[in-house]
């Protein structure tokens, strides 16, 4: 699985990358869980909300090109061959 990192993501306070291949993992909500451990408090209340039961409203996530707001959200099932893009969202011109 191909995780990759955009705009502020890719910044030392997160992710410190651009892209990492990972042991794939079930579901967004463990590849939160997983990054979290690895990333800290600061990712985590990014890519979750404050429930951790959905998708930080600051957050967008595509798995395979698809916004996951249009698959199964949070719980959007993974595969081994995936490749999930994180992107914060961004306003302005």
């Amino acid at each position: 699985m191909i995780v990759k990192f955009f705009a502020y993501y890719r910044d030392n306070d997160f992710a410190g990358c651009k892209e990492i291949s990972m042991q794939p993992v079930k579901t967004l909500k463990e590849l939160g869980e997983v990054l979290s451990e690895r990333y800290g408090e600061k990712f985590r209340n990014e890519y979750f909300d404050a429930t951790g039961t959905a998708v930080g409203e600051r957050t967008i996530i595509l798995v395979n090109g698809r916004r996951v707001e249009f698959l199964n959200g949070i719980n959007t099932e993974l595969k081994d061959e995936d490749t999930v893009q994180i992107f914060p969202v961004v306003a302005g011109g």
